[in-house]
């Protein structure tokens, strides 16, 4: 009996013994394969760390390029707007200018008509009016001289750049196509004709 007890007591210790290698080994094996887990975790996420950088560097670059092309182009088609607001703005200009200068001229139309045909027999009173139109004449030329505005020289042969003929007339003092008279006066600026002078040229 005693030796029945004994091998009761010795089967009883290893059950034990191998109830409790049963219980450990699966902890430890599952502990070795996390870590090894977690180090491929970790290598694979570090490539594709590396990856998503290198992917992430050539959008940058590619949408920096793109944002470069658009401000060109936007900058470009600013410039464009800008120079042709500045010509539209320009042209109003000188079209204001001849305007207000052709109204100026149109006004010294008539006092030189009205100077050519002035009486001889003018008194005291009628004198001191011729005077004040003069007077009045003189600051419409000063305006057109700050403008350099300066007639149109209608000596010599006829240009029709310059000239507009109102007839053409045989002359005996002067050669075919010189201007005999002038008619109308004309006007430029610069090499730009406000109102061509009109005249009567010899054929």
């Amino acid at each position: 009996m005693a030796e029945v007890n004994v091998k009761e007591e010795t089967l009883g210790e290893e059950n034990s013994t191998n109830d409790n290698i049963v219980a450990e080994e699966p902890t430890e094996d599952s502990t070795e394969q996390n870590d090894v887990q977690a180090e491929a975790d970790v290598a694979e996420s570090d490539e594709k760390k590396t990856l998503s950088i290198e992917e992430q560097l050539a959008l940058a670059q590619q949408e920096s390029a793109e944002n470069l092309d658009k401000w060109q182009r936007s900058a470009a088609e600013f410039a464009n707007f800008k120079r042709r607001q500045e010509e539209r703005l320009k042209l109003q200009r000188d079209q204001i200018k001849s305007s207000v200068l052709e109204g100026v001229i149109s006004s010294l139309d008539d006092m030189d008509l009205a100077f050519q045909n002035l009486p001889d027999d003018l008194d005291g009173q009628v004198l001191g009016w011729v005077e004040g139109f003069r007077l009045v004449q003189r600051k419409l030329n000063k305006i057109l001289d700050d403008q350099f505005v300066t007639p149109i020289d209608t000596s010599g042969q006829f240009d029709p750049n310059l000239h507009e003929a109102v007839s053409s007339e045989d002359s005996d003092e002067h050669e075919e196509g010189q201007i005999i008279a002038e008619l109308r006066k004309g006007y430029q600026t610069g090499n730009r004709v406000i109102r061509p002078a009109m005249v009567r040229v010899a054929r």
